[in-house]
């Protein structure tokens, strides 16, 4: 588990009744295929008390990039501290619907050529205005390079989040 990107941006455990996003190993084509029928492993313990009851508490539709139709995401619930758990595909950074990779090789093509990818450029100027904000708050530099997005990422934050909270607890 990795720590939080300031000392005060998550509490030890989430409120009760919060939400805990589990980051899980997933065959993303796999689980295209089979939706609901996903072999989804099971957390041990809830990561909120240690509880060892997690029940199966439905799906959660999610979105990402190059899938047309949303992909349904397990969710589990703790009877002993009532927190909510989804689960997530690890290769996305939350509140983000494009693969890692795919951020990472635009700000690379941005930085290295000046120029966007071939998508989206609202999506890709709100990535580099993240890293921008992100930067800013590291260090005073004008124009982000690749140093910034390294130690960006060496520190486990999100060098393309709006927000102060850039960072989630990983299993």
């Amino acid at each position: 588990m990795a720590g939080a990107c300031c000392p005060h941006a998550f509490p030890s455990h989430p409120p009760n009744h919060g939400i805990l996003i589990l980051y899980v190993k997933v065959d993303v084509k796999r689980l295209k295929e089979e939706g609901k029928r996903y072999p989804w492993p099971r957390p041990r313990r809830c990561p909120r008390c240690l509880g060892d009851r997690l029940w199966g508490h439905g799906y959660e539709a999610r979105f990402f990039e190059d899938f047309v139709w949303a992909l349904w995401m397990k969710r589990w619930r703790c009877p002993d501290c009532h927190a909510v758990h989804t689960a997530r595909i690890d290769q996305f950074w939350p509140r983000f619907r494009y693969r890692i990779r795919t951020i990472l090789k635009t700000l690379r093509t941005k930085i290295r050529d000046d120029c966007w990818r071939p998508f989206s450029h609202q999506v890709q100027q709100y990535w580099w205005r993240g890293l921008q904000i992100q930067s800013s708050r590291m260090s005073n530099v004008r124009r982000p390079g690749w140093g910034e997005v390294r130690a960006l990422l060496d520190r486990h934050l999100i060098p393309v989040t709006h927000t102060i909270q850039c960072e989630t607890r990983r299993l």
